[in-house]
């Protein structure tokens, strides 16, 4: 049961990215990634420095909106062979 579970979770992983290289490699995905890149701050600061604090509300909105685009980009690039290898370290980590 535990190894039909793990194989389970493999393959939908696998599954979800395959489906995000499916969208975001197409010139449309591309697209929206470039618009993406603009609206998420990938080129820009996201501290507040106007707060003397250095880090506000403002700052992580922004930090949250960048951090999400990076996931798209992460799951979009992933080597399914690499995530393979990493959850099963993952999982046999769990285990000891």
């Amino acid at each position: 049961m535990f190894e039909s579970s793990r194989k389970k979770k493999i393959a939908d992983a696998l599954a979800l990215v395959q489906a995000y290289k499916a969208v975001f490699s197409t010139e449309n995905g591309q697209a929206v990634l470039r618009d993406l890149a603009v609206k998420c701050h990938m080129l820009s600061p996201v501290t507040d420095v106007s707060n003397p604090d250095g880090f506000s509300a403002a700052s992580a909105f922004y930090d949250g909106k960048r951090a999400a685009f990076l996931d798209i980009v992460k799951m979009s690039a992933c080597d399914e062979q690499r995530l393979v290898a990493l959850l099963l370290e993952t999982e046999r980590s769990k285990n000891e």
